[in-house]
């Protein structure tokens, strides 16, 4: 007897799956900063310093040229004057034809005899010292603050996802006859 076998066979699929990726990568938001501190600058030109001497000079008997000039110029007319008055006294004693005692050898005596020196003290004087300051300049530089901002940066990459189907078995169907005895 024959015997009729049919054998069906389904499909068979075999798939691979690959998600799919967003990579980011995010630089985040920042914000430079540079602070300029303020300033305070104080300065103060040089004063003036006077130093007035000559008071001082002419107390220890150190003179400016024309000073020592009118002060010559006195000295010789006094002296001149003097000279004369003594000339005068000389003659006036030689021409007193009465007058007692030996007038030349008188006259030579005082002639002879000198003065003695004297030694005076004089105060000296300081000299004068002034000064004068100069005004403080100020000047005031303000701070600051400078910035720089960096916005946040994001950078992506998708990589789109996939899916492979493989077919691993046909659908088929197998139809055969056998003999088969009974």
């Amino acid at each position: 007897m024959l015997r009729l076998q049919i054998q069906t066979y389904t499909i068979r699929l075999e798939y691979q799956t690959r998600n799919s990726q967003l990579n980011m990568k995010t630089t985040l938001p920042k914000v430079e900063m540079e602070r300029i501190p303020p300033q305070l600058e104080i300065s103060q030109p040089k004063g003036v310093l006077t130093i007035d001497n000559s008071n001082y000079f002419h107390s220890v008997g150190r003179k400016s040229i024309t000073t020592l000039i009118r002060e010559f110029a006195q000295e010789g007319r006094q002296a001149a004057l003097e000279a004369i008055s003594k000339i005068v006294a000389k003659g006036d004693r030689l021409a007193d034809l009465k007058a007692p005692g030996n007038t030349l050898g008188e006259l030579a005596a005082d002639s002879m005899v000198k003065k003695k020196g004297e030694l005076a003290w004089t105060p000296i004087e300081a000299p004068i010292i002034r000064y004068e300051a100069s005004p403080v300049e100020t000047n005031f530089i303000k701070g600051t603050v400078n910035y720089t901002p960096h916005n946040a940066i994001i950078d992506s990459e998708y990589i789109p996802g996939r899916v492979d189907f493989q077919v691993t078995q046909y659908p088929r169907v197998e139809i055969s006859v056998i003999d088969v005895e009974v």
